[in-house]
This record gives C-alpha cells, structure tokens and sequence, in this order.
C-alpha cells in the first residue's frame, strides 16, 4: 500500500467518525469525487473509500449512493447495466463493479448495499417522490444523509419534501419510457415532480446552510473541501416548519 493511501485511509476514518458514522448506520451518501482526487489522483481513491464506508457500517449498516441519469426524461431507455450515472465518477466507478446492486429506477436510480438491501431495492418507482418511494423509506428509517464534499443543495431528498409540502414551483409530469430487466425492455409511465419552465426552481445554499448546528445538521472540513450531514427525519421536519412559512425557502 502506497503512503498516500495509507494517508487517505487515515483522513477518511478520522473524517467518518466525525460525521457520526457507526457500525449499523444508514448511509444516503452524495459525492464530489474531486474531494477523493485531491490526495489520490486515480481510481484507487474511489475504492479506498467504498471499502472504509462499507467497513465502517459494518454488516447491519446499509449504504446507498444515488446513480441518477436523466436522459430517460428525453425519450431514451433505462438499462442499469449501461446507463451511465450523471453524478460523478465516484458513482460510475460503483456502477462498473456493483451493477447487480443499482435498482431499476429510470431517473433516480441508486445503488444499495447492506441490511436494507432487499426493501429498498422493491420500493415502487412509478412515482419519484412518492409515498411508497425510495425517498419515503429513506424518511421512515432515518437515513443519514451524508454529502462528501459537496453542498447540502445536493440532497435530493428536499425534493421528496417539496412534494409532500405541495410548493407553488412544481408540479407532476408524466413521462413514458423503456426499461430493460431480464434482458426485455418493458414499457413504463413514471410521475417526475418537476419544476416549472418560468422560476428558477434550482435550490440555493442561502437557506440551508443557515439551518447547520453542531448537533443535527454539521459540517465538517475535508482537505479544501466541506461536508454536510443531517438526518432525514430531522431536515424533513424542520424543512417542512420552513416552507409552511414560505414556500420559496428552498430557492430564494
């Protein structure tokens, strides 16, 4: 093992202790693979960091990294195997390995590991951000939700809290598409809480970051980089409490 990665080792098991993650935890984790590139310039530092994740939450953990793709909106069809993730090469780099654990979400895909595997991986996805979601089930049993060195704009879970508080900015499109499982592609319409054409419905740090404490929703530095964790109950709550005051909380 290299000496930079014996560093890297140590700078992200002093970092995960810090965000609180333990043997047992649930894992939503989003990523900015610059904040892994900026030690280890290769592939290597993903790996080093998939490892120490998995090892830290030990078998009653669950991880869960989003895989997300976008282009099933745009008439293209979903096949988890080659379709490649839109949020950052740390997740495609997973996705080369693990395809076997990405779920068949055609937008919102994710790739799950650990306890929840199973119940995770058979939430419905008709409906993005819907009750019977992955999003929902990420509410019901508490997830952290950890963003690695990037800003806390980056949790999709605040859209799945947009939609439960009805916000004026968005509303349900309907899109049809193809899917492949089993090696047969198969027809489906899935119901996107999108935003509207006329606002800038892009969410802002503004706010958000103005709701960090040390205790429920902290920040921690990594190199030149920050990182964010909250629970989901927690931001769900407080979240709601905000835009029950004002709907545009999130974006303005």
């Amino acid at each position: 093992m290299s000496k930079k990665n014996i560093i890297l080792k140590k700078k992200l098991k002093k970092l995960l202790n810090k965000l609180g993650i333990k043997k047992g935890s649930r894992i939503l984790l989003h990523s900015n693979s610059a904040g892994l590139l900026q030690f280890i310039k290769t592939t290597k530092s993903f790996d080093t960091f998939f490892k120490i994740l998995i090892k830290q939450i030990g078998r009653e953990g669950t991880l869960v990294v989003p895989t997300y793709n976008y282009n099933f909106t745009k008439g293209c069809a979903f096949d988890k195997s080659k379709s490649i993730s839109q949020v950052g090469a740390f997740t495609n780099y997973l996705i080369k390995k693990y395809n076997q654990n990405r779920t068949n979400d055609p937008i919102f895909s994710h790739l799950i590991f650990g306890k929840l595997y199973r119940k995770l991986n058979n939430c419905k996805n008709e409906e993005v951000f819907g009750r019977k979601s992955i999003f929902a089930h990420f509410e019901k049993y508490n997830f952290q939700i950890v963003c690695f060195c990037c800003p806390p704009t980056k949790m999709t879970f605040l859209h799945y809290i947009e939609k439960k508080m009805n916000v004026k900015y968005r509303f349900n499109k309907i899109f049809n598409g193809k899917i492949k499982i089993k090696n047969k592609y198969k027809v489906i319409k899935v119901k996107y809480y999108v935003g509207k054409r006329n606002v800038n419905y892009k969410l802002k740090d503004n706010n958000l970051l103005k709701l960090i404490n040390k205790r429920k929703f902290r920040e921690e530095s990594f190199g030149r980089f920050l990182c964010y964790t909250v629970r989901t109950k927690y931001l769900a709550n407080i979240v709601r409490k905000k835009l029950s005051k004002n709907q545009y909380f999130l974006i303005k």
